[in-house]
């Protein structure tokens, strides 16, 4: 060990960059200060916390905003930001030179913040700080970068730890030895004596990592016992204070009076300074032994962390900080965490400590008049007042979803809480009384099967359609700074969606894919800020301000008293079923691991709202949380089940968007790849059909306001021919299922203008080429028939077609580039629902006016067998008709026809086409919808299914639809416009 230290030291130069005054040394280590009555400066914070005053619009009125996730990530407030913004900014320079008054300036902010953060830590000289990116996740890889370990070591856990710190040591090879739970939810270490006894005669590295606090439970760790357990068997003890490190008392270093005073000191700490109140941003902090810094290489090597480099040769810095911390660092990030340790030493830990445990006492007293409501962990255990809980339907046996609960408190209270597993599975499991077996079934019906053509089915943010049984809890927590009458609003928020949520359930709708839960008549997002909104075009910053979607009459915001109130009126409303249509549950389509399911559905709940016969109920859901985490009595514990009563009362639904008017769905294109999606969003009843004048040389689409948006002739470019490249001929298969389809259904006649619709996806730019080749084929037949492009730019900063312009320009074919500011025409509307819809129309009528305009009278688009098998079971499904999309079909006013070359064509064939040849695809990122398209991908993904067991699949439906695809006119079936001409728009 000697001769690789020796190695190492001959690797390092030292080097000092700037001399700090002696004053500023006098003032950065001058003692704390002492503030005994800190309930003056805890309302200070409280009042500065940026986001406070903010409200916002849900479905049962206005809220304002009750954040209570500061387990996550703390809150700015004002007066370190307004300090930062008049004093480090101002004068902010580099940190790799000191010659000039703004870099030595800032130097000085930068080695005081570090200062500060020693100090608070009481760390020696001994001790590294080293601000380490992104959360105690970025410090735990630096640290195990920096041990320069030369066999993998036998890491001991407990049992609350977080993913970050388990999985960086598993993934170099580490032997994790699990540290298991007392019985009052405390780190047993007795066990962890045994297990260093069992293991201390290897010769691997033994390092303890163990959190001082759980992110699920707020259950504490007595620090300096585990220590001196770890360093009695020569095992590092490694800390992660992400959760505690707000809170409670960080000490490298600490004086105890027993015999372990040697042994409690810390090894290394790591901290994620953004959960501090102000906070936000700030990197991870590592605070580590400089004699574990083994490495000879820094984990981040660049500038600022060498002593001299030659072409040849190279010599880093020796001073750990300055090492370690290559580049130009995050500068004011890093004053920031040093200004919000600076606050936490003027409140005091021990302060912070008795406030907090008056909040938890307060919880313990509000949760035990609820026999619903399970709080995980033991609240009778010295704990932060962090709470992870579940609710239960004590009829159905089984329990909310958390999700749902975290929707409720958020649209009826205004809470923002945290629903999942909070980033500590293992120990959730444990919790939650899922042991490794029920965690590997759930685990496998997450996945998807590993047979389905990803290529083919591959979207933007594809997941797994099971992602709603995954467990978990919701999760909130009562900061120090918090106002009492704010802390028992919350937790009486809590306990009355424990006695009455359940009853909203039939109101609220679920995506099966995400896990969420939205009210169904609040499915977008109207109050959403878009970084889109920005303009500079007046020659400076313009967005609008403070933009509200709520009615005028509804200005009031409730205070705590009105809120609880208003929600008791509003579960007393929904206690009361108007109708006997119960909601359906379509899109969970679980199949076998509908055993798994743990959560009660819209449908169950609308059930016992009747009072119906429920047969099957209770249910014994797959996991029951272990005993001590119940809270009050649960003499009443489910004991039977019955498979037969399993779903009985489940309907397949849950497709948001629909009504009984609209026919089926838009497709958009959403990503690169131009995979065809549907926008399940209703169409604005404000909105007409579009009409356009067949003489004019204008578009326009009519408002009910009598608004008409003209698009004038300055805006339709169209290119002539000019050079001309090769066009590419398509594969055999595309081009022969083309002619077929062209052929069968009669789509091209001699003499015709056919105006290929080309977005700029893979499909339309497909086609494009498919029949330029087809017109050669055709003159044999005797068909001549011309060819000409139209493509609509609707103004989206997401979505740029204009590099077609030259690809057209070059393939010498007739071209016109429509442009319309149709996202800005949608924006200002009073009400629009769907902008998808909204668009397609738009689009609609400006393709329409061109083909006119210009004497096409055909309009190709590129949609394929997918789009039309999808879209008939897609119309089965949810409006109860046998339709399609029309292969060859004339528009309402009889003078153009609409046809679809590639309908016998696949999607990925063309996808390969496109891809083969590099067709210059253009990326839509459209940011007009709210949410992401679903029920189209969920068909897509059926089928996909069915035809890994039917190979044969599509042919069959192409057969079996050949009728629905003959029809030659829209608007058969009912008097609504068909979505046949909405959804090629975005091909």
């Amino acid at each position: 060990m000697a001769d690789a230290k020796s190695e190492i030291h001959n690797t390092w130069g030292e080097r000092k960059f700037c001399d700090i005054p002696d004053t500023y040394i006098s003032s950065a280590i001058k003692s704390k200060e002492s503030n005994e009555d800190c309930g003056k400066l805890c309302e200070y914070i409280e009042r500065h916390c940026l986001g406070r005053d903010f409200e916002f619009t849900g479905p049962f009125g206005k809220r304002k905003v009750v954040y209570c996730d500061y387990v996550a990530s703390g809150k700015s407030l004002k007066f370190l930001e307004d300090y930062i913004t008049n004093n480090v900014l101002r004068c902010y320079g580099n940190t790799h030179t000191t010659t000039s008054v703004t870099s030595l300036q800032t130097t000085l902010y930068r080695h005081e913040a570090r200062t500060i953060i020693r100090n608070a830590v009481n760390a020696s000289e001994h001790d590294a700080v080293i601000f380490a990116g992104s959360g105690s996740t970025a410090a735990v890889h630096k640290l195990i970068h920096a041990l320069r370990l030369k066999t993998p070591p036998i890491v001991f856990v407990g049992p609350f730890e977080h993913h970050s710190n388990i999985l960086p040591w598993k993934e170099i090879g580490s032997k994790i030895v699990w540290v298991r739970e007392a019985e009052d939810g405390n780190v047993d270490v007795d066990h962890l004596e045994d297990m260093l006894k069992l293991h201390s005669n290897g010769e691997e590295e033994l390092i303890g990592c163990f959190c001082a606090a759980s992110n699920i439970t707020g259950i504490l760790t007595d620090t300096n016992k585990v220590s001196a357990c770890l360093h009695r068997y020569d095992a590092l003890a490694v800390w992660d204070y992400a959760t505690a490190g707000p809170y409670t008392e960080i000490n490298m270093n600490p004086v105890v009076t027993s015999k372990d005073q040697s042994l409690v000191y810390k090894d290394a700490v790591f901290l994620s300074p953004h959960k501090f109140v102000g906070g936000v941003g700030t990197p991870g902090i590592l605070i580590a032994k400089k004699k574990l810094f083994q490495n000879t290489v820094p984990s981040g090597c660049g500038g600022g962390s060498v002593f001299f480099v030659t072409h040849n040769s190279h010599r880093y810095l020796k001073e750990v900080e300055m090492r370690e911390e290559g580049g130009t660092p995050a500068i004011v990030e890093s004053i920031r965490a040093g200004l919000v340790f600076q606050l936490k030493e003027a409140v005091g830990h021990e302060n912070i400590m008795k406030i907090e445990e008056e909040f938890q006492k307060l919880a313990s007293d509000v949760f035990s008049r609820s026999k619903n409501l399970i709080v995980l962990g033991n609240l009778k255990t010295s704990r932060l007042p962090v709470f992870s809980f579940l609710i239960r339907h004590r009829d159905s046996g089984l329990f909310l979803h958390h999700n749902f609960v975290s929707s409720l408190l958020n649209d009826l209270f205004g809470i923002q809480s945290r629903g999942g597993c909070a980033c500590a599975g293992p120990y959730a499991q444990d919790l939650l009384g899922i042991d490794e077996k029920l965690a590997n079934e759930i685990e496998s019906a997450l996945l998807e099967d590993s047979r389905l053509d990803r290529v083919h089915l591959r979207r933007y943010r594809e997941y797994s359609e099971r992602e709603l049984i995954r467990p978990g809890f919701t999760r909130i927590n009562l900061p120090y700074f918090m106002k009492k009458e704010e802390a028992v609003f919350i937790l009486e928020s809590i306990v009355m969606i424990a006695e009455h949520g359940w009853k909203l359930l039939p109101k609220y709708m679920f995506n099966p894919e995400t896990g969420e839960w939205r009210h169904q008549q609040h499915q977008i997002f109207k109050d959403r800020k878009w970084l889109g909104s920005i303009s500079y075009s007046s020659g400076e910053m313009k967005y609008p301000d403070n933009v509200s979607t709520s009615n005028e009459n509804e200005t009031k915001v409730l205070n705590y008293q009105e809120c609880l109130a208003t929600a008791m009126e509003i579960f007393n409303e929904a206690a009361v079923v108007k109708g006997k249509n119960k909601p359906n549950d379509q899109s969970l389509l679980l199949g076998d691991a509908e055993r798994l399911r743990w959560f009660l559905l819209p449908s169950e709940a609308h059930v016992f709202l009747r009072r119906e016969k429920r047969d099957g109920y209770p249910r014994v859901p797959p996991f029951t949380p272990l005993r001590r985490c119940y809270y009050g009595e649960m003499k009443d514990e489910v004991t039977e089940h019955n498979d037969e009563g399993e779903n009985s009362e489940c309907e397949q639904k849950n497709c948001s968007g629909f009504t009984d008017e609209i026919e089926m769905c838009e497709e958009k294109r959403v990503k690169e790849k131009s995979e065809s999606e549907e926008c399940n969003e209703t169409i604005d009843n404000d909105i007409r059909n579009s009409e356009v004048d067949k003489n004019s040389r204008e578009g326009s689409l009519e408002l009910e306001n009598n608004v008409v948006m003209k698009c004038s002739t300055e805006d339709c470019r169209s290119i002539k021919q000019n050079q001309h490249v090769k066009f590419h001929n398509p594969p055999r298969h595309v081009f022969n299922l083309t002619v077929k389809a062209i052929e069968e259904f009669q789509m091209i006649e001699d003499g015709d203008r056919v105006l290929v619709c080309v977005s700029g996806g893979k499909d339309s730019l497909s086609m494009l080429h498919t029949l330029h080749q087809y017109q050669f084929y055709a003159k044999t037949k005797g068909i001549n028939f011309s060819l000409g492009v139209a493509t609509v730019d609707p103004g989206s900063s997401a979505y740029d077609p204009s590099p077609l312009k030259i690809y057209m320009q070059e393939l010498g074919v007739e071209y016109f580039y429509e442009v319309q500011g149709i996202i800005k025409q949608a924006s200002e509307l009073a009400v629009c629902e769907s902008i998808c819809s909204f668009c397609s129309r738009m689009k609609r009528g400006r393709l329409y006016a061109c083909a006119r305009r210009h004497g096409y009278n055909v309009l190709a688009i590129g949609q394929h067998l997918d789009d039309i098998a999808e879209s008939f079971l897609m119309s089965v499904f949810h409006n109860g008709l046998l339709r399609t999309m029309k292969a060859n079909y004339y528009v309402s006013e009889n003078d153009l026809r609409v046809i679809r070359p590639m309908t016998y064509v696949r999607e990925k064939d063309l996808r390969d086409f496109a891809e083969k040849f590099k067709l210059p695809v253009i990326a839509e990122n459209c940011p007009a919808c709210f949410e992401a398209p679903k029920e189209r991908h969920r068909v897509k993904q059926l089928l996909a299914t069915q035809e890994i067991l039917f190979p044969n699949l599509f042919k069959s439906i192409q057969s079996a639809l050949k009728p629905l695809m003959a029809r030659k006119r829209t608007q058969m079936e009912n008097k609504e416009s068909s979505t046949d001409e909405l959804s090629f728009l975005c091909r």
